[in-house]
Formats: C-alpha cells, sequence, structure tokens
C-alpha cells in the first residue's frame, strides 16, 4: 500500500493493483517451484511482468474518473484468469528452452 501512496495512485487502486499484482505473481512462482532452477523462467518473467503493469495503467486510464475500479468476482476471475495464462506461458518458455541453471 506504501507502494500505491508512493506513485500517486489513487486509493481505488489500491485493492486491484495488490491482488492483480503481488498475489498474482506470488503464486504463479510458487507454482512454478520446479522451473526455478531455469534461466529462461526468470528472464520471460520481466517482460510478463512489464506487460501486466502497462495493462493495468491502461485499464486505469481508460475508466471514468469517478469510477471505484475493479473489485469483487470480477476482479476475482480476472486475477485467477490471468494467473492461468501467466502460469501457462512462463512454463511452456521455461520447458522449451535448454536447461542452463542460474
Amino acid at each position: 500500500m506504501a507502494t500505491t501512496e508512493f506513485l500517486g495512485v489513487g486509493r481505488k487502486w489500491e485493492h486491484a493493483i495488490v491482488y492483480t499484482t503481488v498475489l498474482v505473481f506470488t503464486a504463479v512462482i510458487m507454482a512454478l517451484c520446479p522451473a526455478w532452477g531455469r534461466k529462461a523462467l526468470w528472464q520471460n518473467l520481466v517482460p510478463v511482468f512489464l506487460l501486466h503493469v502497462l495493462a493495468v495503467v491502461v485499464i486505469e486510464q481508460s475508466l471514468p474518473p469517478g469510477s471505484e475500479g475493479p473489485h469483487g468476482l470480477p476482479l476475482t476471475a480476472a486475477g485467477m484468469a490471468e494467473g492461468v495464462l501467466i502460469a501457462g506461458v512462463l512454463w511452456k518458455r521455461s520447458m522449451r528452452s535448454n536447461f542452463r541453471p542460474l
């Protein structure tokens, strides 16, 4: 929450940012524990994370100023779908490359 205040993000977005960023990426990284030793996982995580941040910024900017932001069941469903998509992409990319330990 301190980071969102530092960045000047509206209060309405704190929960969405914390949920979709921290929880989704923590769950994905924990689920991909078998691939932690593969360099490709960490190399692909950076662009996926940046794409996620860009999407959150675009969504925030596209909603009207009075909007309370995403919350509730739609936010949960979007977070789950995004987590599965991110995990699938990272797993596929890290497993198809040759094993190069860190």
